[in-house]
């Protein structure tokens, strides 16, 4: 492969998947970007003001309980304040639905307590712990992201409470096609489906019938498949993108939540650049390390992204913050995760390995993966 193309305004590469560049060399998150500042064909924030409202309107009118919408949340900063914004600033009655993680931090777990300050009813989930461990395991093999179990439940157990309590409306937070780039007709898409979550809810390709075998049964990941078609049609649940409706800055948020005692972590993970994201997952570092062995970037490109987008960073300070930070990987984390899913740091090693793009990387003198091309 040739140099990797970049992005002429931030540092997304042309090897991540669902990215295009316009004639100009910018990416559509780019453009997205522009539109959401009120740049080239700028959204007209008031009208998607007036949209939410009255969906917020006919859920309260089909509200046939005591609750009137349901956000998924895991003790991120992002979830907490679509709690906070559903229940004190459009002073809807939530229920906050948790599915538990395998690697829960203690900051997520305080963070979790924080909606006791808010004050809404909580439920968590927790899935049969045997089969959590041996989904981890297998997402980590067959395609790199140990995470495939808490992606699919968090987009899917969610419904399940939806259908089954009679909530109207599901929320969720921003429309990760529009903030970090997808195909054009998903980035103004304001339904989140199970066709939404066949395509882009991180699943890989990876159905829930494909991990059936010896040890797994359908029955067991039972609450990993989404409901019955008939079943949300007859419920009329609707699942949406709270960033689709206002402009998302994670950041003034971030700020907003800290007053309800709301934490950030002790310091970035390793191969982050910021302390308030991924707050609720220890093991963030390795899924970030085999995304940077895939494509050439990493957790820190994502983060330094949104903030060049956002105007408060450089593309150049950022570019050497990202050469430093992605794809690093705390090595006592590597130990522990080995033990958790009982295998040798030998075998995670080869795991590794098998998900290294030839094309872009290559290993130095020291053994070391390096990308081919410097980045630009």
């Amino acid at each position: 492969m040739s140099e990797i193309v970049y992005c002429r305004r931030c540092l997304f590469p042309e090897t991540k998947p669902d990215l295009f560049f316009d004639a100009d060399g910018v990416c559509d998150a780019c453009k997205s970007a522009d539109r959401k500042h009120g740049f080239e064909d700028a959204i007209n924030w008031d009208k998607r003001k007036d949209q939410f409202k009255a969906i917020l309107e006919e859920a309260k009118k089909n509200a046939k309980g005591k609750y009137d919408c349901l956000v998924p949340v895991s003790g991120g900063k992002d979830s907490t304040w679509q709690v906070y914004a559903m229940k004190k600033i459009h002073g809807m009655n939530p229920l906050a639905v948790t599915f538990d993680q395998f690697d829960q931090t203690p900051t997520g777990v305080h963070n979790l307590e924080v909606l006791r300050e808010i004050g809404v009813d909580h439920v968590h989930f927790t899935l049969n712990p045997n089969i959590v461990k041996a989904l981890v395991k297998k997402g980590f093999e067959i395609i790199g992201d140990h995470y495939w179990v808490n992606h699919v439940g968090i987009y899917t157990v969610p419904f399940h409470f939806a259908v089954n309590f009679n909530i109207p409306l599901v929320i969720f937070g921003e429309n990760p096609q529009f903030e970090y780039g997808g195909p054009e007709a998903s980035r103004d898409n304001l339904v989140m489906d199970r066709a939404w979550r066949q395509e882009f809810g991180l699943m890989r390709g990876l159905r829930e019938e494909d991990m059936v075998d010896d040890d797994i049964s359908l029955q067991d990941l039972a609450m990993l498949q989404f409901p019955a078609d008939e079943k949300m049609h007859r419920s009329e649940v609707l699942g949406t993108f709270y960033g689709q409706y206002f402009k998302w800055d994670a950041s003034i948020h971030t700020e907003l939540i800290r007053k309800e005692g709301w934490r950030s972590l002790p310091c970035a993970p390793a191969g982050s650049w910021v302390d308030y994201e991924n707050c609720d997952m220890k093991y963030i570092d390795i899924r970030e390390r085999i995304k940077y062995l895939k494509f050439g970037y990493g957790r820190a490109t994502d983060q330094l992204n949104i903030e060049l987008r956002n105007g408060r960073i450089t593309r150049e300070d950022s570019l050497i913050i990202a050469k430093e930070t992605d794809g690093k990987v705390n090595p006592d984390n590597v130990v522990e995760f080995c033990k958790y899913i009982e295998i040798e740091e030998s075998e995670y090693n080869e795991i590794m390995d098998s998900f290294v793009n030839y094309d872009i990387f290559e290993k130095n003198e020291l053994g070391e993966w390096t990308l081919k091309h410097e980045r630009k």
